[in-house]
């Protein structure tokens, strides 16, 4: 399709849902807000974004809860840093910056060693196993060895900083994941991961026979770890998955309990993307799969979009005539009083139809959302410079 047919795309295809009131006020009335998305479409900034119009519509004490490490995000807060304890965000900076909050707003990054480790301690059967196993070297390797070790550490904060009930609402900017469904199966992960055949056979220890119960077609993994590993090893890691293992009833009960909170009326999911195919198709996925584990969808912010006069029939067809017409130079030098070469004319034609292809591709893309019923679409528009300073926060509180 050409710049000029996607300019003529009707408005009821093109259009897409706005809440007059804003999603920060809409949002407001929940207690925990999750945003989701691929890598790289600007969750991190959406999230605190978020956060600050939330503390802006209600008197409420806010919590953004990152797990973005960039000291930019701690300077777009106007603070020094960003760490595990929660740090809030003065008043007076936020009214310097041009918005003024009524509630509170907080920051805090997520310790992903601290989440882990509190987690031991919680569902060990005594402290001396807790003990045991946050000092056992296999520990670390455990944590990172399965598929969404990090989503369930924010999951685990998450949950943890809810039930504490200090604050009104928690705002979680999700783990970079080339998955986002990652951060859903995170907790049936790990319960599965802790109670695996696996596991159970390791736990079975060596005798001078080779392993106490094991089965045939585990045989021959079994004799091989023998050789290569040694028995006195083998009992090592024996003694470890026995007491790992001994975790999985009070896993398997935060996993049901974290489900309620993820399905719960005062959660809701946000997923944030760009227009561009790839994250794009990621988002619908995930927002298919919120509905499939019923979990709450309030809205998809639809990151970096170009404006729409992009797609002004009038800007395209002066685009063209830059573009094509010789003469236009000498006739624009006239007009302005300054001269404007043909080369010059052409390059500033050309530059907006491009953006205009570009501004009607993402408009059919917008229009995809419409297969996700009555859920409010915002489109955040592209900046020409990036969100390093606080007042570009506020801008975008303000847009959302």
């Amino acid at each position: 399709m050409s710049a000029e047919e996607s300019a003529r795309v009707p408005e009821r295809r093109r259009s897409v849902r706005k809440d007059p009131a804003g999603l920060g006020r809409q949002l407001a009335s929940l207690e925990v807000v999750i945003c989701c998305g691929s890598g790289g479409v600007g969750k991190t900034t959406v999230s605190a974004a978020l956060g600050l119009a939330i503390a802006a519509a209600e008197d409420k004490r806010v919590l953004v809860l990152t797990v973005d490490p960039a000291r930019r995000l701690a300077t777009a807060l106007g603070i020094k840093g960003i760490g595990a304890e929660p740090v809030r965000i003065p008043k007076a900076r936020l009214r310097k910056a041009g918005i003024t909050v009524t509630g509170e707003l907080e920051a805090a990054m997520l310790d992903m060693k601290q989440a882990w480790d509190r987690m031991i301690e919680r569902y060990a059967p005594d402290r001396a196993t807790a003990r045991r196993i946050l000092a056992n070297p296999l520990y670390q390797r455990i944590t990172d060895s399965f598929v969404g070790s990090h989503e369930y550490a924010a999951i685990e904060a998450l949950y943890e900083l809810h039930d504490a009930g200090e604050y009104d609402c928690i705002v979680v900017d999700t783990p970079p994941s080339r998955n986002a469904l990652d951060f859903l199966e995170a907790p049936s992960r790990l319960t599965d991961y802790v109670g695996s055949r696996l596991l159970s056979l390791l736990s079975g220890g060596p005798s001078r026979f080779g392993f106490r119960a094991m089965n045939y077609a585990a045989a021959p993994f079994l004799r091989l770890a023998d050789r290569l590993l040694g028995a006195e090893v083998l009992a090592e890691v024996s003694e470890f998955v026995k007491e790992l293992q001994s975790l999985y009833a009070g896993i398997q009960g935060r996993a049901r309990s974290v489900y309620r909170l993820l399905r719960s009326p005062q959660t809701g999911f946000v997923v944030v993307t760009t227009l561009e195919q790839g994250p794009f198709s990621e988002a619908e996925f995930f927002s298919a799969k919120l509905r499939e584990f019923k979990m709450p969808l309030r809205a998809v912010v639809a990151n970096r979009v170009l404006p729409d006069v992009f797609r002004d029939p009038g800007g395209i067809a002066a685009a063209t005539t830059l573009v094509e017409d010789p003469k236009i130079g000498a006739w624009l030098s006239d007009e302005i009083g300054t001269r404007v070469s043909p080369d010059v004319a052409r390059f500033v034609g050309t530059t907006f139809l491009n953006r205009s292809t570009l501004a009607g591709r993402e408009a059919r893309q917008l229009s995809k959302l419409s297969r996700l019923g009555d859920v409010p679409i915002v489109r955040m528009p592209l900046f020409s410079e990036e969100v390093s300073e606080l007042e570009g926060l506020v801008r975008i509180a303000k847009a959302l």
